[in-house]
C-alpha cells in the first residue's frame, strides 16, 4: 500500500470515512476545494493550539501539495476532517467516527505536548546533598545556570558569525480582510535586527548573531503587529544562539 504524502490523500481518507458514515456519491471538485479549505483552516487552528506536526502551509493551498506530517497523526487529520465536513452533507456524526476523532486529536495533542515539556531548573536554594556532589568545586546549593531552552514551542537556531532571515505569519490570527497596518521587531543584547518588512501577513526579519558579543545562550525575539481594526498581536520567538566554530585558523 503506497503511504499517502499529500493532502489529497487526507481528503480522500476523509471522505472515505463519510461514505462509511452514510454518504452514497463520490466528492465532486467543489467537494475536493471544500475539503482543502477546511483542512487548511483546521491546520492552521491546530497550530495555534501548540499542536505543530510539520503540515505544509502553501501561499496558494493544492490538493497535490505535500503533507509534511508523520504517518502517526494521520489518523486524527483524516478522522476530524471528516467530522467538520458531515454537517455540509446534512447528516449527523456518527458516535463511533467522533469517538475516533476525539481519541486521535487527543493522541496528537499529548504527543504534541510531551514534545514541548522542558525541564525544571533547581532552585538556588535548594541543597544538593552530598551524595550529588560528583564533581567539580563543593558547593552546598544548586548553583542557576541559564541552560535551559523556553518552556515555548519553536525554538530557532542561529551560530555566532551568522546573518540568516526568519519570518512570522500571521495568516492564522487575521480576521478575513483585515491587513497589518505597522509592526515592531525587537531583540535581546545577544542579537541584532540587521532589517524587517511587512509583507503581510507574514513579517520577515534578518538577524545578526555578532561574534564579539557576550551572550547567554537563550535570546528572544519580540514581533509586535498592529491591524486596520486596532488588534494588537505580540509573539515571542525563543532563539538559541550557538557558539561559533573555529576550523582550523578560520572561523
Amino acid at each position: 500500500m503506497v503511504q499517502p504524502a499529500f493532502k489529497v490523500d487526507i481528503i480522500g481518507r476523509a471522505y472515505s470515512k463519510l461514505r462509511i458514515s452514510g454518504l452514497t456519491v463520490d466528492p465532486s471538485p467543489e467537494d475536493l476545494e471544500l475539503a482543502l479549505c477546511e483542512l487548511e483552516a483546521m491546520m492552521a487552528e491546530y497550530a495555534s493550539r501548540n499542536m505543530e506536526v510539520g503540515y505544509l502551509f502553501t501561499d496558494a493551498p493544492d490538493p497535490n501539495d505535500d503533507l509534511g506530517v508523520p504517518l502517526q497523526f494521520w489518523p486524527a487529520l483524516s478522522t476530524n476532517l471528516a467530522v467538520r465536513l458531515i454537517p455540509d452533507f446534512n447528516k449527523q456524526v456518527p458516535d463511533t467516527l467522533l469517538a475516533q476523532a476525539s481519541q486521535s486529536l487527543s493522541n496528537m495533542a499529548g504527543r504534541c505536548a510531551a514534545d514541548k515539556i522542558r525541564g525544571v531548573q533547581y532552585p538556588s536554594r535548594q541543597p544538593i546533598g552530598s551524595g550529588n556532589q560528583l564533581f567539580g568545586r563543593w558547593t552546598r546549593f544548586y548553583n542557576y545556570f541559564n541552560t535551559l531552552p523556553p518552556n515555548a514551542p519553536g525554538v530557532q537556531t542561529i551560530m555566532q558569525g551568522e546573518t540568516n532571515d526568519f519570518r512570522e505569519s500571521f495568516e492564522a490570527y487575521l480576521h478575513t480582510g483585515e491587513f497589518i497596518t505597522s509592526y515592531e521587531v525587537v531583540c535581546d543584547t545577544g542579537l541584532v535586527v540587521d532589517s524587517s518588512v511587512n509583507n503581510d501577513p507574514i513579517i520577515d526579519y534578518r538577524l545578526t548573531a555578532p561574534i564579539d558579543q557576550s551572550t547567554t545562550i537563550w535570546q528572544l525575539v519580540k514581533v509586535k503587529i498592529t491591524t486596520d481594526i486596532g488588534r494588537v498581536e505580540i509573539r515571542i520567538i525563543n532563539f538559541q544562539v550557538a557558539p561559533r566554530v573555529i576550523v582550523g585558523s578560520q572561523p
